[in-house]
């Protein structure tokens, strides 16, 4: 069953956003009376189409809204199919934030003046991401900054490096017993981050964590560690482990 958005409730009615009608009429080719899911404040419903197909009659609760572990991660500006990427699927193993940061070793430079029109696609990337895996929230991705303007969090602050034998394991920094409400990963660019650049994101107090002795590529390194901290909140709820 598709998911949308909705941008208002009242009563028993959900209004649908206006630029969701071409998919909604000409693509998914509904009609009235179809059904379809619709999350409004981080609740998900099953609701049936009515004449306009910008509006849905709600049927039932499909999805209760949940306590969301906040997942901020700071990327490197990497190439578009790239980053497409790494929005999707970050999306879908439960990032909550991407910040997108412009590193000295960044292959790919974005004049300021493209930053709004990046946002945008990036937002819509992370918004259909976020209807195909049910989320009942859509991940902000609505910044690009400089390294000077990361900024630690309360929580777990993690700097991965991609290979180092002098620092410890992510495995052994992420676990359930220090799991957090707020946790905020710091991933540098395929060229590899200054020493600059890493002593000031240290400085802030991130924990300088290594990947092993894989060397992975920057979009593989985003996925691999966002899937530790899924498998680890999956394991915090079920209390298992």
């Amino acid at each position: 069953m598709q998911q949308y958005f909705g941008v208002s409730k009242e009563k028993d009615t959900i209004k649908l956003n206006t630029n969701d009608l071409n998919h909604i009429k000409n693509v998914m080719r509904m009609k009235e009376n179809d059904n379809i899911i619709v999350v409004y404040d981080e609740v998900s419903y099953i609701c049936s189409l009515k004449y306009d197909l910008l509006s849905a009659n709600i049927i039932k609760v499909f999805k209760e809204k949940t306590s969301i572990n906040s997942l901020i991660a700071y990327i490197p500006l990497l190439s578009e199919e790239k980053m497409s990427f790494i929005l999707q699927h970050g999306t879908e193993l439960g990032v909550t934030e991407f910040i997108v940061v412009l590193y000295s070793h960044c292959k790919y430079k974005l004049k300021e003046k493209d930053f709004e029109k990046k946002l945008t696609r990036w937002s819509k990337i992370v918004k259909e991401a976020s209807e195909q895996c049910y989320r009942t929230d859509i991940p902000n991705v609505n910044k690009i900054i400089k390294v000077n303007e990361i900024e630690k969090h309360n929580g777990v602050n993690i700097l991965c490096s991609l290979v180092n034998e002098d620092v410890k394991n992510i495995t052994k920094v992420l676990t359930v017993e220090n799991y957090s409400d707020t946790i905020s990963v710091v991933f540098g660019p395929e060229g590899g981050l200054t020493t600059e650049e890493e002593l000031a994101i240290e400085k802030l107090g991130f924990i300088k964590t290594s990947l092993g002795q894989s060397v992975l590529r920057s979009e593989t390194v985003i996925l691999f560690v966002a899937s530790i901290l899924r498998y680890l909140k999956e394991s915090d709820l079920n209390g298992k482990l």
